[in-house]
């Protein structure tokens, strides 16, 4: 019997300990006791692994939306910026755009994640003597929405990290409990076959077995049809 090992992925786990639960069964009492208790730790680690696929799903999408929420955000300070222009024009002498972003947009826009949340309420300071003149008003709404989101999407990807560690650690412990229970059962089942103990080889999946499972890929190619209108 082959002993898993840590660095084997949950793929590895499931064919052993399926291959063993499946030539268990209906050959004796203590091979049905074997087959329900495989039964169980297959079922364990089969949905532990599809749990923690599912969170690494959940987390990809938290990713896209918090994506999503830091465009707004860039969006939204460009929206301050042209307003601020527009204030100039109008008033030269309120250096509006200078005093909002003294270095250009580029330094509020270009940090992710937390770090675009962070440089906003020095951004806010600044624009502060021209909430009320023209459309600085909208722009700052625009901001204030766009950062609420932002920040919702932050938390929502933490949580959703957080998934993904946590089943991730119950997969591995249903791991644990199929290579305890591989182990366990060739004992029992060496000891059930005392008088030859290899006939328990049996009941667990080899390497060879297990290339042999593997999809052969065709030797030659399957021949091609016609084209309607072919002169070959």
């Amino acid at each position: 019997m082959r002993h898993l090992r840590e660095k084997d992925g949950s793929p590895v786990y499931r064919r052993h300990i399926h291959f063993h639960m499946t030539t268990c069964k209906d050959v004796s009492p203590l091979h049905d006791i074997l087959h329900a208790e495989a039964s169980a730790a297959y079922t364990k680690l089969r949905d532990s692994q599809r749990a923690r696929e599912d969170a690494e799903d959940g987390a990809t999408a938290a990713s896209a939306g918090l994506q999503r929420t830091e465009v707004m955000v860039e969006n939204a300070i460009r929206e301050i910026d042209a307003a601020a222009k527009k204030l100039d024009r109008k008033a030269p002498a309120l250096a509006a755009q200078r005093t909002i972003f003294p270095a250009g947009i580029s330094p509020v826009i270009k940090p992710d994640g937390q770090a675009q949340l962070d440089v906003l309420p020095a951004v806010r300071i600044r624009m502060a003597p021209f909430a009320e003149k023209g459309d600085m008003g909208d722009a700052l709404a625009s901001l204030d929405y766009a950062e609420m989101l932002h920040r919702a999407a932050l938390d929502a990807l933490d949580l959703a990290v957080a998934e993904v560690d946590l089943r991730f650690a119950e997969e591995r412990e249903a791991r644990r409990a199929v290579r305890e229970q591989l182990a366990s059962a060739h004992g029992r089942l060496r000891d059930h076959y005392k008088a030859k103990p290899a006939a328990a080889e049996a009941f667990f999946l080899r390497e060879k077995a297990a290339a042999s499972l593997k999809t052969k890929q065709p030797t030659t190619r399957a021949k091609q049809p016609i084209a309607p209108g072919s002169t070959t």
